[in-house]
């Protein structure tokens, strides 16, 4: 120590704190004068450091502020990333056919985000935000899909702005929040994880925002992402935290988030989350685990644990009651209520196709890969960093919990997607509710995390350099990146080609090499989490950036029903023919037969079949077409079409329509003088036809 920093000695106060005691990572024990330090007994050697939690500096708020900020700034400028534009080419109407859109180019296999969610949410918005509305679904369907005057929507953060600010406003929340809450919860779960190394846990947090698995399905996995890293955040603070302020808010914000996290509605995504949500967590207790500390202020832990249980079982409670009669619709649908899934359907390429992820576009992909969305999920270096946590535990004998159960996972995950479990396993670990298509989602999240905590893993222990390992491991990568090549160029049915892949090889197997535990090169976090972010970042352009609702409220179709259902409010409608025309006049709020239906209407569908002879072909989430059938009989005829499809072909003058109400209809053509035999024209859009039933 040099003499300017010579102070006299501060006495040292022998009286526990009751706060969480900021401790540096690189903090060491004393070496006592006159004594040699122990010889090391292993190739690595564990930093030594103190325990602490979040440390909110001065950086860390400068960050929340930021995400925030950007929040706020995006929802009041009703910006957001749906492809609503793509309704001007849909259905034109002779407006600007870049209405709504300020950059970017709109995804039409989005049609979940702008033809389904999209015109439900402004069904909600126009009829005032009921709990039933038949144009969505059956029974309660509004409660779990959009937004309700339901107490459960105090859970649900992306539906608080439709009751704090303006329509076009409260859209951009839904998708704005749920970046934001993506980001800083995973920066805070990160900054646990790696006790408090701030840019790297900036790093994971943009990592899984950039990547291909959150931007191509428009960041709906954000919300599960947000959901389980902030349980995270708040059950480590009710175990670990000392200040009983924080902990009595840790409790409640842990029952809020549990019921948050079960409100997603969606376990294809959930239940192999909740494993990596276990992983972590459990890896992190045993990890930093210390009695004294767990169990202090153990009174208020366990109020604290109570309380939340408590509350978390009150508000499921109500709400179950609430819905069980629609939670038992969906889960005795044909689709997808009873499906069961065992596995073993995946496809050992598409573990790898991130790494070639440039050359694959919407419109641009092998034709035997379904699509673009069903393609993309998140780059995973588990082939090269599980060898390289099997060495490191060979060396020092000693184990990271956390990287050792999310690795462990990952391998579950592997054998989930490519060889299935048998049936009794399947249904007992609830992984049978999950398609592996669905479940390679949350497995490249774990890939993901699993990745950044090595990187933090790497960069806390101390490696001793052998030339000839890393030499080996180099070759090992490398020969590990040409077999992902080959097996892309093998299972895409001639759509790569080896000079595509070759950069990419040479690009991964350079990243590959900065993940190996047997050298230490200067500034691998920077190179790598660099190198990451270039490559991610064209995955920005995925979804255009998008203004405001305009191409559906100022199209001249919505415009010219919401004229006629102002004049008449009870009357029904039904769309005859284009789907495309049922979505848009879905969104004007009017009670449509057809449409896309997330539980059957039972109710309407009672009076077209009362004897329930197609019901297999209806009990589904649904996309519903009408199209003629007359026969002079009043025959009504359903058919299942798709897996989420069924058309129902009958009489456009049908008395049962006039039973269910129905007095408008729409064609999407010029009707045939038989099919409007009992109507007169009300309105002529283009193509389009407007009729009304005669009383």
């Amino acid at each position: 120590m040099s003499k300017s920093n010579k102070k006299k000695p501060t006495p040292i106060s022998l009286k526990p704190k009751t706060g969480d005691v900021p401790v540096s990572e690189t903090s060491r024990p004393v070496q006592l004068a006159g004594k040699k330090p122990d010889a090391p007994v292993a190739d690595i050697k564990p930093a030594v450091g103190g325990f602490e939690l979040i440390r909110v500096d001065s950086r860390l708020k400068w960050f929340l502020g930021v995400c925030i900020g950007l929040f706020v700034l995006f929802t009041l400028a009703k910006i957001h990333p749906i492809s609503l534009s793509v309704w001007n080419q849909l259905l034109p109407d002779g407006s600007d056919a870049k209405r709504g859109l300020i950059s970017g180019t709109p995804r039409t296999i989005r049609m979940d985000d702008y033809a389904v969610g999209t015109p439900w949410i402004l069904s909600q918005v126009n009829r005032d935000f009921p709990v039933e509305n038949e144009t969505i679904g059956g029974e309660k369907a509004p409660i779990l899909t959009v937004p309700t005057r339901h107490f459960s929507a105090l859970f649900r953060p992306e539906l608080w702005g439709f009751f704090l600010v303006n329509t076009e406003s409260a859209y951009a929340w839904v998708w704005n929040i749920r970046i934001c809450l993506a980001v800083i919860g995973v920066t805070l779960m990160l900054l646990l994880l790696t006790r408090n190394n701030f840019w790297l846990s900036v790093f994971g947090s943009f990592w899984l925002l950039l990547s291909s698995g959150t931007q191509s399905w428009t960041y709906i996995p954000a919300s599960m992402i947000a959901g389980a890293s902030l349980i995270f955040v708040a059950a480590v603070y009710l175990l670990f935290s000392q200040n009983r302020l924080r902990i009595i808010v840790a409790a409640i914000a842990l029952a809020w988030l549990l019921m948050y996290y079960a409100l997603i509605l969606y376990p294809p995504y959930e239940v192999p989350m909740g494993y990596v949500l276990v992983a972590l967590l459990l890896g992190y207790i045993i990890n930093q685990y210390d009695p004294k500390r767990l169990l202090n202020q153990w009174p208020v832990k366990l109020v604290g644990g109570v309380l939340a249980l408590a509350v978390l079982g009150s508000s499921f409670y109500l709400y179950y009651q609430d819905v069980k009669p629609t939670l038992d619709a969906i889960m005795n649908t044909v689709y997808p209520g009873r499906r069961s899934e065992l596995g073993g359907t995946g496809f050992i390429a598409n573990w790898f196709s991130e790494y070639f992820s440039w050359a694959v576009q919407d419109t641009k992909f092998p034709k035997n890969w379904l699509n673009h969305c069903e393609l993309s999920h998140y780059i995973t270096f588990a082939p090269i960093i599980i060898p390289g946590m099997i060495a490191a535990f060979v060396i020092t004998r000693k184990i990271d919990w956390a990287l050792l159960l999310l690795g462990l996972f990952v391998i579950v995950g592997y054998l989930w997607i490519e060889v299935g479990f048998p049936e009794w396993l399947a249904k007992a670990t609830l992984f049978s509710m999950s398609p592996t298509r669905r479940t390679q989602i949350p497995f490249g999240i774990a890939n993901v995390l699993l990745t950044v905590l090595y990187l933090h893993y790497l960069g806390t222990h101390t490696v001793r350099t052998r030339s000839l390992y890393t030499a080996l491991s180099i070759a090992g990568v490398l020969a590990f990146m040409i077999f992902a090549a080959q097996l892309n160029i093998n299972d895409s049915d001639g759509f790569f080609k080896w000079h595509q892949l070759f950069l990419p090889v040479l690009f991964f197997t350079g990243l590959g090499t900065l993940l190996l535990v047997t050298w230490q090169p200067p500034y691998r976090n920077l190179i790598f989490c660099g190198a990451m972010v270039v490559f991610l970042l064209p995955n920005f352009k995925l979804n255009p950036v998008s203004k405001g609702l305009a191409p559906i409220t100022q199209h001249a179709l919505y415009r010219a029903v919401q004229d006629i259902h102002q004049r008449e409010p009870q009357a029904k409608w039904v769309v005859y023919g284009s789907q495309y025309v049922s979505y848009l006049v879905t969104a004007t709020g009017v009670d449509l037969l057809s449409g896309v239906k997330y539980i059957p209407p039972r109710k309407i569908l009672k009076v077209l079949d009362p004897q329930m002879k197609r019901d297999s072909a209806y009990n589904r989430y649904a996309h519903t077409v009408y199209n003629s059938y007359i026969d002079g009989r009043d025959t009504v005829i359903i058919q299942n079409t798709f897996e989420d499809g069924y058309q129902v072909l009958m009489d456009p003058c049908s008395p049962k329509f006039k039973q269910l109400n129905v007095k408008y209809i729409v064609f999407d053509r010029q009707p045939q003088a038989a099919e409007i035999r009992c109507m007169k024209p009300v309105t002529t859009l283009g193509s389009l036809q407007i009729y009304r039933i005669n009383d």
